[in-house]
């Protein structure tokens, strides 16, 4: 998914899915291994590259997926939002 994104847009993404994840009800079913790896990334000041954006973004399926759809639609980036949205069955 990560790849659908042009890397002109990794810091504003970055900022509004670390506010998506600090506010998503479902926080708790990011592991620690994928919050771990999201403190590196910072830590690093790698949170706006291809690893970092794509660590935040699986973290945010996995706490919010209609939020990350949302922010993915938001920030017209409309493929990657389709890819989030659950099948119709």
């Amino acid at each position: 998914m990560v790849k659908k994104i042009p890397t002109s847009m990794y810091e504003m993404l970055t900022d509004k899915i670390i506010d998506a994840l600090l506010e998503a009800k479902e926080g708790a079913n990011v592991t620690s291994s994928q919050a771990k790896t999201i403190l590196y990334h910072s830590m690093k000041g790698q949170l706006a590259s291809e690893a970092g954006i794509a660590n935040l973004v699986e973290a945010l399926i996995m706490a919010d997926r209609q939020r990350a759809a949302e922010i993915m639609n938001e920030s017209g980036l409309k493929e990657a939002a389709l890819a989030l949205k659950p099948a119709e069955s």
